[in-house]
């Protein structure tokens, strides 16, 4: 992560301290936020290769310059205004991974979020708000589609 994000990021967040009369720690939160990608990640980690530059790859876009609220696709209706979403739940982060639905692995981030609310979900409209922490990269296997593929293989043995 590039040092001028970092450094904006931690301004934010004593100038948020500051107004709320708390500390930085209390107002950062701990939060997932699953994105997209284009190119390999595990080959890319693997051989320390640059990031990709396909305008499509997300989690290399995320990784250059953090998150922009000019490149959010808001896919919540009920939300008026679209901001970086992000989940104290991983299963629900999971959906925005999802999307890529036969390209495995799927990755998700660990942003450190600044907000004085605390929630299942937050929305950020500040581009500092957010920092990566951790890439995650994992497959995930659909329990639904691994118990339909259990019972196929139990009925072709009757």
């Amino acid at each position: 992560m590039p040092e001028k994000i970092i450094k904006r990021h931690q301004k934010l967040a004593a100038k948020m301290a500051k107004k709320h009369n708390t500390e930085p720690q209390t107002i950062t939160h701990s939060m997932f936020h699953g994105t997209t990608y284009c190119c390999d990640p595990i080959t890319m980690l693997r051989t320390k290769a640059e990031l990709c530059e396909n305008k499509e790859c997300a989690m290399c876009k995320i990784l250059r310059k953090g998150n922009k609220m000019r490149k959010v696709r808001n896919r919540w209706w009920w939300w008026k205004k679209s901001g970086i979403m992000s989940s104290n739940d991983p299963a629900n982060s999971l959906t925005s991974s999802l999307k890529q639905r036969n390209h495995q692995p799927y990755i998700m981030f660990v942003l450190d979020v600044l907000s004085p609310l605390s929630g299942y979900k937050l929305k950020t409209l500040n581009n500092a708000a957010t920092i990566p922490k951790y890439l995650i990269i994992f497959e995930y296997i659909d329990p639904n589609e691994h118990i339909a593929k259990r019972i196929l293989e139990l009925s072709e043995n009757y």
